[in-house]
């Protein structure tokens, strides 16, 4: 890995409530839910991920990840207070981040699991392209019809100001900030499309079918 890397922080760690069982466990054709934005991730040119996981999760994760040269890309992060809200699985993962003095992190949500590689290198070209002509630019986001979401870039700066976030929020506070970054528009909604609930899961299976026959 070079010398400040831009890392993953791939957050699973939800309680998954809304759901009712752990969604990443779910089948989604021959892989189960939680691996399809980490395999997006691995592929890209993200430097490492850390998966942000809690203890009591079960074990989702693909062999194909444990396999050279894979293998080599990512860790996994145990949260065990991870179910007293989102920020703590985010504050693990940007400690782990400034361990690795890392240059920039990216928020990557388990649960959203039509995001690709593509796009993800996508928001790295575009954010080192403005932070050359502009280091003060704390974030690069994506977005679907100028509304900032989740993949989003911290840049360094940023690593404090997200290490301060409390209770059951994540970073979404800090991309709405005006003036601390940008966003780079993608017109695919599905890209952006998170599993909550059951409706959600058939909404994926049917996206997933439709995909697979086109």
């Amino acid at each position: 890995m070079r010398g400040n890397p831009i890392v993953g922080i791939y957050l699973a760690a939800g309680q998954s409530t809304r759901m009712g069982s752990d969604k990443l466990q779910l089948p989604v054709g021959s892989m189960r839910l939680g691996n399809f934005a980490l395999a997006a991730a691995l592929s890209s040119k993200l430097d490492y991920v850390v998966v942000i996981r809690n203890d009591a999760a079960g074990d989702w994760m693909d062999d194909a990840f444990y396999r050279d040269p894979i293998k080599q890309k990512w860790s996994v992060i145990y949260c065990p207070e991870a179910c007293l809200g989102q920020s703590y699985s985010l504050r693990c993962g940007v400690k782990a981040a400034l361990a690795m003095e890392a240059a920039a992190a990216m928020i990557l949500l388990a649960d959203q699991p039509l995001i690709t590689d593509k796009m993800i290198n996508e928001l790295l070209t575009y954010f080192q392209t403005q932070q050359q002509a502009n280091s003060s630019i704390g974030f690069t986001a994506a977005s679907y019809e100028g509304l900032p979401r989740p993949p989003v870039i911290f840049a360094q700066q940023m690593f404090p100001e997200l290490l301060k976030v409390q209770g059951d929020r994540g970073a979404g506070h800090l991309i709405r900030k005006e003036g601390t970054g940008i966003c780079l528009d993608f017109p695919i909604p599905d890209l952006f499309m998170d599993v909550d609930d059951a409706e959600d899961y058939r909404a994926l299976l049917d996206k997933v079918a439709a995909r697979r026959k086109s």
